[in-house]
């Protein structure tokens, strides 16, 4: 997440101190998880602390504290392909207006801060977000994107009762769980 507004950085700490991680702490994991060196704070002392939490173990970053760099990191974070996951993830989607008139693609900057609202209320890696969103769209695709939800709101969409909602999070449990959710024999029926 590149952090542009106070709004940002306010949600950035708070969400770090939710978990008990201080700023000195996630620092030190973020330039473990870059191979970069820390400066200015006492390595040993927050190594050690976080040994003590959970987030280091082995000489290595524990699966938690990689989700929670990657809840952070990950919206701006450059695949190796120099493109960004944002980018990937609208990517997926077609390059065409749906059955519903609007562009199945969304702004980057809209996604960007919808994913930041995505990633406050879930621990999804990107991974399992791009599986997730192919899923849906080739579902989708059969149907000739009928009903099919824009990229944005695909992440987070506001309900009726004014909360919000994310279809990304379901599809994100499908993928995780290997939930079947093909309907191929669904429809079928012997015509004579």
């Amino acid at each position: 997440m590149q952090l542009k507004k106070e709004q940002d950085l306010q949600i950035f700490f708070d969400s770090i101190l939710q978990e008990k991680v201080t700023p000195n702490q996630f620092y030190l994991m973020y330039c473990i998880s870059k191979k970069q060196v820390p400066n200015t704070i006492n390595v040993h002392a927050e190594l050690r602390s976080l040994e003590v939490e959970g987030w280091y173990a082995d000489n290595k970053l524990t699966d938690k504290a990689v989700n929670l760099i990657n809840k952070f990191s990950g919206v701006s974070s450059q695949q190796k392909t120099g493109v960004s996951n944002v980018e990937s993830y609208n990517n997926l989607f077609p390059k065409k207006k749906l059955p519903s008139g609007k562009f199945a693609r969304t702004n980057t900057k809209n996604l960007e801060s919808a994913f930041v609202w995505f990633f406050k209320n879930y621990e999804y890696t990107w991974d399992v977000i791009l599986k997730a969103t192919a899923l849906y769209v080739d579902e989708y695709e059969k149907k000739n994107y009928m009903y099919m939800q824009t990229s944005q709101y695909f992440i987070r969409k506001q309900m009726s009762d004014k909360s919000w909602g994310s279809e990304l999070a379901n599809w994100c449990a499908v993928v995780e769980s290997g939930e079947d959710i093909s309907d191929d024999d669904y429809f079928k029926q012997n015509v004579v």
